[in-house]
């Protein structure tokens, strides 16, 4: 089950999935959508379901932040982490013929000023990544300039009413290949293989990753045997071939798929950053 509607990255993530899971379980998978609320009708319709592992959810910072700002949904606790599908990291980007050449001007303009990032709503996942980045690079607070999508935060950073961005590649795979925009870091553990002369953020002196992340729940109550078969199989189906491929082909780490300890603790570390972030932005009280 997904918060995303039909055809999005989130809802194409599960269905993908799905490809090789009913040959590891033994029996068909239905996609429930359930779009509104910023992943709070979804979170419900989870909580409405017994605890028997019947019901995966995929979850996204989305439904963090939305935890965060409405404790009247399930929340983190109500929760058990399975294996993570996704990990799509995001690039710092400027336009071609950016003042900012590399990242020490980069560096040295954000230090100076409050830098003009592009991202979607206020108080959401790119504004808490935004946030914790500028943050960690020693950046005044930067300014949000919000739009609709990855796609329009592209197009109005080619045309200069944006000083950089933070978006995931296949956002902006084709102004990539054209040169209309410039890669200056990955924030992620290691360099892209489809980037590989891009440096991470870490090697910048940068403590910073963000990442669009995905990755399956369930309910907290669930029999350990259950969550346990869950993970197994649900790492089995994304070690396929058509899996392997789709992850390679949308620009996302070959690294994504891991088991519920890992996604667990990417979990609670993305909650407490979220929350930190939302309170110094005075979102969160």
């Amino acid at each position: 089950m997904t918060h995303a509607g039909v055809g999005g990255g989130t809802d194409i993530t599960v269905r993908m999935m799905m490809v090789q899971a009913p040959a590891e379980f033994g029996q068909e998978f239905t996609v429930v959508n359930r779009t509104a609320g910023s992943g709070a009708q979804a979170l419900q319709y989870l909580a409405s379901k017994p605890a028997d592992g019947h019901t995966l959810l995929l979850v996204t910072q989305t439904h963090l932040l939305s935890m965060l700002r409405n404790r009247s949904l399930p929340q983190m606790s109500d929760l058990i982490p399975v294996a993570r599908a996704t990990e799509d990291p995001m690039l710092v980007l400027v336009r071609r013929d950016s003042p900012l050449r590399g990242p020490d001007e980069l560096m040295s303009a954000g230090r100076a000023r409050s830098l003009r990032f592009g991202g979607t709503h206020v108080g959401g996942v790119d504004h808490v990544a935004i946030f914790a980045f500028g943050r960690a690079a020693g950046f005044q607070q930067p300014t949000l300039v919000p739009f609709r999508g990855g796609g329009e935060i592209v197009i109005n950073l080619v045309g200069g009413n944006i000083d950089t961005a933070l978006v995931n590649p296949a956002e902006a795979e084709a102004q990539l290949r054209s040169g209309e925009v410039r890669p200056l870091m990955v924030l992620s553990e290691r360099r892209l293989p489809s980037l590989p002369d891009v440096p991470t953020g870490k090697e910048l002196g940068i403590n910073s990753t963000a990442a669009t992340v995905r990755g399956y729940c369930v309910l907290k109550g669930t029999p350990e045997d259950r969550v346990a078969r869950l993970e197994q199989g649900l790492i089995r189906a994304m070690e396929s071939g058509v899996y392997k491929d789709y992850l390679r082909n949308t620009g996302q780490s070959p690294d994504s798929v891991t088991g519920r300890q890992a996604w667990g603790a990417q979990l609670t570390s993305f909650f407490e950053e979220g929350r930190e972030a939302l309170t110094a932005l005075g979102l969160l009280r």
